[in-house]
């Protein structure tokens, strides 16, 4: 297979950001913008970093088309995903914030009509609203997928006093064994505010949209969410990126070490990137 220059740029980027040095620099960069930059060069670095994970992704497969919509059962094998058991589930302690809007889609390419013309954008598509129980456990996720919730901005603020959240994940069929070390998730973010308000006319027959840039999209949303006093939360069913990966469930918790409670958790497809 032959790569453009721009899929080996993203591939050069991504195996970049895999190691140590990279990571370390990475993350101070990632602090500097969350405290200077605006929130447009934010939606813009993090929109790029998307597009270069689907893209290495997409390389990988030797696949071309939306992002972030392959098909699962080319890569689940004979797992299948349901509901996480009780076993699981008991080990986790809500943290008591109300999860709300819960949703689940993918990152990808949607168009929308402009007189005669059709344009496209990058968004959360394929949306359908999901269901929690427990009053933190989020529906369960196939690769790829992403999830979506809104919570109270006040109170999810006020747990986390400085780096107390982090993610804990465990085989599903052998908790005991401990946490996974496959990647660590550093953000509570994985959708760029413009992601959410799609352009008005789209294609995924989504009417909470706005028109105009990604820019004034990402404002619309950002104005509408802090109206109703809630902070948006978006997380990946990241591939595995190890070189002996296998197709497994994950049970996963966003875990407050100060607390020892979780905001949330859910069981996910884990599937290799290859």
């Amino acid at each position: 297979m032959k790569l453009s220059k721009p899929a080996i740029a993203a591939l050069f980027a991504v195996s970049m950001l895999g190691s140590g040095t990279a990571h370390a620099q990475f993350g101070g960069l990632g602090k500097a913008i969350k405290k200077e930059a605006k929130q447009t060069k934010r939606d813009a670095e993090r929109e790029a970093v998307n597009e270069a994970d689907n893209a290495i992704n997409n390389a990988l497969r030797g696949k071309t088309g939306k992002l972030g919509t392959s098909s699962s059962s080319s890569r689940g094998g004979s797992v299948t995903l349901g509901t996480p058991s009780s076993n699981l589930t008991s080990q986790t302690q809500c943290a008591g914030i109300a999860l709300s809007n819960v949703t689940v889609g993918n990152l990808g390419s949607y168009t929308f009509q402009q007189g005669f013309s059709k344009e496209k954008r990058t968004g959360f598509i394929n949306r359908k609203p999901g269901k929690v129980s427990g009053s933190c456990i989020a529906p369960s996720l196939q690769a790829q997928e992403v999830l979506y919730f809104e919570v109270d901005e006040k109170q999810y603020k006020a747990m986390d006093k400085g780096n107390d959240f982090t993610w804990q994940c465990v085989k599903s069929d052998n908790p005991g064994a401990g946490t996974v070390d496959y990647w660590t998730w550093h953000s509570d973010q994985y959708l760029g505010d413009s992601h959410m308000k799609l352009h008005c006319g789209n294609d995924q027959g989504v009417s909470d949209c706005a028109t105009g840039s990604n820019s004034a999209r990402a404002s619309a949303y950002t104005a509408d969410r802090k109206k109703r006093g809630k902070y948006g939360i978006s997380f990946l069913a990241r591939l595995n990126e190890h070189s002996n990966a296998k197709t497994e469930k994950l049970y996963c918790q966003y875990y407050n070490k100060r607390t020892g409670k979780s905001l949330v958790a859910f069981e996910y497809l884990s599937a290799p990137a290859r």
